[in-house]
């Protein structure tokens, strides 16, 4: 029983380590994880181009579908070595299209605070401070959107270190409360 509870806490142990490892270098070098990512999706990519073309050389596919395959195969090849050449170009694409999603979403809130406005109601202003807000943010993820996936891994560091640092802190806890447990039934056999 006491090897089940030790191995648990060896297995938490190591989990919190890495979680504080992977958090400091998301936190120190916040693009390596989407990068680590493209070249992944890239490879990927190239050997599912790779089986595509060995499909079509073997003959395996009759017709336009051997064709298909070719081009395929090609297709997924040149993508897939795209990808792993251009990582902060892919990676640039997300932020943009998150911030143009944002942006049509703050037009939309400075058009509902107007029909707010046409209500009569006094307090407005403050809805459109939060749409131009909200606007704001949309297009400086548009026009600058490898800062905001860096804030983005930065941020995700920051609550992984958390998270590993916050699990040693309970290990630690867990390894005093025990060390006094056993001396407390150490001392109770001693005064038997």
């Amino acid at each position: 029983m006491k090897s089940i509870i030790q191995d648990m806490k060896q297995n938490y142990f190591v989990n919190a380590v890495i979680m504080v490892v992977i958090g400091l270098v998301l936190v120190i070098w916040p693009h390596i994880l989407g990068v680590m990512l493209c070249y992944l999706l890239g490879g990927a990519l190239i050997v599912m181009g790779l089986i595509q073309l060995v499909g079509f050389l073997r003959g395996e596919r009759i017709g336009f579908y051997n064709k298909f395959s070719m081009l395929m195969g090609i297709v997924l090849i040149l993508l897939g070595i795209w990808i792993c050449t251009q990582p902060h170009i892919v990676l640039s694409i997300i932020p943009v299209v998150v911030g143009i999603i944002v942006v049509l979403h703050g037009l939309m809130d400075i058009q509902y605070t107007l029909d707010i406005k046409k209500t009569g109601n006094t307090k407005w202003w403050i809805a459109l401070l939060f749409a131009i807000l909200t606007l704001v943010v949309g297009l400086l993820l548009v026009f600058n959107p490898f800062t905001a996936y860096e804030i983005s891994m930065i941020l995700l560091g920051v609550a992984m270190l958390y998270d590993g640092g916050s699990d040693l802190v309970l290990l630690i806890f867990s390894y005093l409360s025990q060390r006094d447990t056993d001396k407390r039934v150490r001392e109770f056999k001693g005064s038997k």
